[in-house]
């Protein structure tokens, strides 16, 4: 059984799933207003900023990661 490509959800920092579209939404949302609390990332609300530097991380090390398994396979 092959591994999907692209994931179908994001785990958040709580364990939930969160859907990619319903991420994306949240994300743009946050952009907009970064310096506000939102409420659901952790079980305490958290600074917009921090979630999209968290996000930011978590993708970067996604690439970082499939960058070195795609090196050792050459």
């Amino acid at each position: 059984m092959s591994k999907a490509l692209y994931p179908k959800y994001f785990i958040n920092p709580n364990g939930r799933a969160v859907s990619v579209g319903t991420m994306a939404k949240a994300l743009k949302a946050i952009r907009k207003k970064p310096d506000l609390d939102y409420p659901g990332w952790d079980w305490f609300s958290v600074p917009g900023y921090f979630i999209l530097a968290e996000f930011k991380r978590g993708l970067n090390d996604r690439i970082n990661r499939r960058a070195l398994i795609t090196e050792s396979k050459t």
